[in-house]
């Protein structure tokens, strides 16, 4: 089996498991319960809410643990409307449906959805986004790095438009957190979940870094936070401690192997007549987008499933037929979008699998 699709999930790390099920064992009261066990508990989140305070320059008061990136994506979207009157958000053209979905959402409801472009690099206009935001903007929502092309947006120019602006800034950095290093200085929201760096599925992150009001989406009293009701699962907190930690820890050593294993994976597909690659130079070292030209992308899909070889067309959240987005968005051509494949890689990546990857996939294409 040669696993290319490690940007829709990650296996969890021995050690994360390992911490999970420590932390299920030992950690066995409510940690919302005021008895010794109950407290023991709680202090465990607090400590390690005050890590993630710590790392990302934040309030611990507006860490709110989720279900995973799409609520928190949610509960910044539609909290936030419960409590200014201003109706405006702006959003980018490659947001993730858990972004558009509450955006179309709120614009049934009377408010206005400005979506910015690309340009050829993938990057958002950054001034289209000055012209965009006025009086009446509620929230910017720019991703930290699109899901599909694996283009690294540029944060603090954003968030430097947005302060100067006076609109809140959100980004989700679900595909970027324990991967690349970003200046989130100037953000007010941050989305993460550590399915993506080897950690658990079903657990996410929203950092409210300024502790700003927002409505709950699941009301029932405080929990960890103001902002999201519900017995806190222990486990999954430590969990998301490891997890984070280890992928910070071994940050660099794996920047450096997965720039080397793009290089080279990039430079054999760029010799096929038959491959567009779409993703910039300069976009994240686990990503490449491509598109096939003339060729049965489905078809050439299922070949390499039944060799053993997954990867993923667009991201995993998106509807089976539709057009890659961030394609159509930088080329302008819905061949091109419509015939996209994503590569992603990571530390577990063999050269091997990767040669072997390369062999099957022109066998299968010439």
């Amino acid at each position: 089996m040669i696993y290319l699709d490690y940007a829709a999930n990650t296996p969890v790390d021995e050690e994360v498991l390992s911490s999970f099920a420590m932390a299920t064992r030992k950690y066995i009261a409510n940690p919302n319960s005021l008895h010794p066990l109950g407290l023991e508990a709680k202090n465990k989140i607090d400590e390690v809410s005050n890590m993630l305070a710590k790392y990302f320059d934040c309030s611990s008061d507006g860490i709110i643990y989720t279900s995973g990136s799409s609520e928190s994506n949610n509960l910044v979207i539609k909290g936030l409307s419960a409590f200014s009157n201003k109706k405006k958000i702006i959003i980018s053209s490659v947001e993730h449906s858990s972004i558009v979905a509450p955006c179309n959402y709120l614009s049934q409801n009377g408010y206005d959805v400005s979506v910015i472009d690309l340009n050829e690099e993938g990057m958002i206009d950054l001034e289209q986004l000055e012209r965009e935001i006025d009086d009446n903007t509620l929230l910017v929502s720019i991703c930290t790095v699109d899901s599909e092309l694996g283009t690294i947006m540029p944060i603090k120019e954003i968030s430097d438009i947005c302060k100067r602006k006076g609109a809140l800034f959100h980004t989700d950095a679900t595909q970027a957190i324990g991967k690349v290093n970003i200046d989130y200085s100037g953000v007010d929201f941050i989305t993460f979940a550590p399915h993506k760096f080897f950690g658990l599925n079903g657990f996410g992150v929203l950092l409210n870094v300024h502790n700003i009001k927002i409505k709950p989406l699941i009301h029932g009293g405080k929990s960890t936070t103001l902002y999201r009701s519900g017995t806190p699962v222990i486990a999954n907190v430590v969990a998301l401690d490891k997890a984070l930690n280890l992928a910070m820890t071994k940050l660099k050593e794996r920047q450096n192997y997965l720039q080397n294993l793009n290089s080279v994976l990039r430079s054999n597909l760029q010799k096929l007549d038959y491959v567009h690659i779409n993703s910039p130079q300069d976009a994240i070292f686990n990503t490449i987008n491509i598109s096939l030209i003339n060729k049965d992308t489905k078809k050439i899909l299922v070949e390499l499933d039944q060799k053993g070889i997954y990867l993923s067309t667009t991201t995993a959240c998106s509807l089976n037929d539709s057009l890659s987005k961030s394609v159509l968005a930088i080329t302008g051509s819905k061949e091109l979008a419509s015939n996209t494949i994503r590569i992603s890689i990571s530390h577990l990546t063999t050269y091997d699998d990767i040669q072997k990857f390369l062999k099957i996939f022109r066998e299968i294409c010439d």
